[in-house]
């Protein structure tokens, strides 16, 4: 019987329950419930936005250390590249220096002994000089007193056809000997063979 009143009992409750959906009690019972929701999803958005910020927060943290891993390394390869590249000018400086020393030593080399060439060259062309005026003076002394004119015949070997007594004129014009050229014959072999080109 206990069992029949309390199915009584709740039946009448939920009639009233229902009857009341469209009123006042209706809407407080509906607001509860729509407040434990709610409740709950801001609670789950809070939650959320916590460990958001604590995520970001980890994260900020790691990439500020590896930030300043990196710059420690970048530091250190800075400086050993530094001291790399002022021991390499140092090194370049020391070589250019040397080589400027060898070159130095090199040309006053070559100008002692282009200095002394010259020197040489100089007292030997003075020489030749006052041996050629010596003889000039004997030769002119001895064409005053007794000049005469010969017919000297010269054989000329392995001359340019074009010009065969360029050299011969050259040797005797720097001499100062007076002469003229009377006939050019060319000889065709050792037989002796004359033909005459005037």
């Amino acid at each position: 019987m206990i069992l029949k009143k309390k199915e009584f009992f709740l039946l009448i409750f939920l009639i009233f329950l229902q009857s009341c959906s469209g009123g006042r009690v209706g809407n407080f019972l509906e607001s509860s419930f729509n407040d434990l929701e709610k409740t709950s999803q801001n609670e789950d958005l809070q939650n959320n936005l916590v460990n958001k910020k604590i995520l970001e927060k980890q994260n900020k943290e790691i990439d500020d250390k590896k930030n300043k891993q990196i710059k420690k390394i970048e530091k250190q390869k800075n400086v050993l590249g530094n001291k790399k590249e002022a021991n390499l000018e140092k090194q370049n400086k020391e070589i250019d220096d040397k080589k400027n020393k060898q070159i130095k030593k090199v040309e006053k080399q070559k100008n002692v002994l282009g200095n002394k060439k010259q020197a040489n060259l100089e007292k030997e062309n003075k020489e030749i000089n006052g041996i050629k005026n010596k003889k000039l003076k004997k030769s002119t002394k001895k064409r005053n007193i007794d000049l005469q004119s010969y017919k000297i015949i010269f054989i000329l070997k392995d001359v340019d056809p074009k010009d065969p007594t360029e050299e011969l004129s050259s040797i005797l014009s720097n001499s100062e000997v007076n002469f003229e050229i009377e006939k050019i014959e060319r000889i065709l072999d050792s037989k002796n063979k004359n033909m005459n080109n005037n």
